[in-house]
């Protein structure tokens, strides 16, 4: 009799906390997964600089487009005027004015503004990239939370009823050598329950907390999640979920950017070497005794003799095949992570495939034992 109430306890606690999916009760209201990815998609802080982030590119990119600002050039001073023998034949004034606009050699400034494109397009990836990773592990703290509820509150009630099970058994009038390994084994198991309430109590509390601050609520704030801890019964297909994520993973995409904006700025560097020009109209006015009064225009423009850009073209070359390394990289630490999960995800499947469909009723039914 005793025996069976024992084994029941040990049933409870082995496999309540996988098939019990309930929140201990709490004066706050249930929210769904899908309902908290959308609080932390909305309130929490750190997107909120992915999107500034994006905001920056964008400034950028509207800078990227503007030409030079003229520069203006005002001159003003006193003039004299003398013969062959230093002898001073009238003073007066002088006056120069120019304008000089720069304009660049062409293509510099449509690669610029395609360098600043590819700022944007990488940002939102990046912002796309972390909204995913931010709905993942909300979605997996929340169903850890869901675990580690479950696992606490099966071994409190497993507790609970070894607890009156020890009771019961040190009430006995004939307290046999039996009866004491009986009451012995209870005991043992008292302390590796305690030790597992503490545990699945610890993990509770942790993973609140991190799915609070990942709400952008207070750390301290009840949590209740209305879902169920349902096992994975699908067969995933590796060679489906390797393609996807090679077109869909926003980080693939981000590397590939990267490749490409490497590239036009190795184009762009090449191209600094050719000179802009600067351009404009001046005018002076020199008086003193006579008036001489010039206007015309000016052309100005550097030339690459001791200059040729070299080390920052070796630079771009070497950022370029940075670039490169880290696409393939990417692509292959991809598919080495959806392969690994892949395997533990199908294990796990297998496993809970083995457990009998009747065991749960089978709990049940031996609970009642102890009401």
């Amino acid at each position: 009799m005793y025996r069976k109430q024992l084994i029941a306890c040990y049933l409870g606690l082995m496999v309540g906390s996988a098939l019990v999916a309930q929140e201990i009760p709490t004066s706050a209201s249930p929210n769904s997964i899908d309902a908290l990815v959308s609080m932390a998609l909305t309130n929490n802080a750190e997107l909120k600089s992915f999107e500034a982030e994006v905001a920056v590119a964008r400034g950028q990119r509207t800078q990227a487009g503007f030409f030079k600002n003229p520069e203006v050039s005002f001159e003003f001073g006193g003039r004299e005027v003398r013969d062959s023998e230093n002898i001073l034949q009238g003073n007066g004034t002088t006056l120069s004015v120019s304008v000089m606009q720069t304009f660049e050699f062409p293509g510099k400034g449509t690669l610029r503004k395609a360098i600043a494109n590819k700022n944007i397009e990488i940002a939102e990836l990046g912002l796309e990239q972390f909204r995913l990773s931010l709905a993942g592990q909300v979605r997996v703290l929340a169903y850890e939370h869901l675990a580690a509820v479950a696992e606490a509150q099966a071994a409190e009630a497993v507790y609970k009823q070894s607890n009156e099970l020890a009771s019961q058994l040190n009430s006995q009038a004939n307290f046999g050598a039996r009866l004491q390994i009986e009451i012995r084994l209870v005991q043992a198991s008292l302390i590796k329950l305690g030790e597992a309430i503490k545990d699945a109590s610890l993990r509770r509390e942790e993973t609140r907390t991190q799915l609070n601050s990942l709400l952008g609520r207070p750390q301290n704030l009840p949590l209740r999640i209305s879902a169920s801890l349902t096992p994975p019964t699908k067969r995933l297909d590796d060679t489906a979920l390797v393609f996807a994520a090679q077109s869909n993973n926003p980080l693939l995409k981000i590397r590939q950017k990267e490749l490409e904006r490497s590239a036009r700025e190795l184009t762009s560097t090449r191209l600094d070497i050719a000179p802009d020009f600067s351009i404009g109209p001046f005018f002076s006015r020199d008086v003193a005794g006579d008036t001489e009064q010039n206007i015309g225009g000016a052309i100005s423009a550097s030339v690459p003799i001791w200059d040729w850009n070299i080390g920052n073209i070796q630079s771009a070359k070497a950022r370029s095949a940075m670039a490169e390394a880290l696409r393939v990289k990417a692509e292959r630490d991809t598919e080495a992570q959806i392969l690994s999960r892949l395997r533990a995800y199908e294990l796990t499947r297998r496993q809970l495939g083995m457990i009998p469909s009747g065991l749960l009723q089978n709990i049940q039914e031996a609970s009642t034992l102890f009401t």
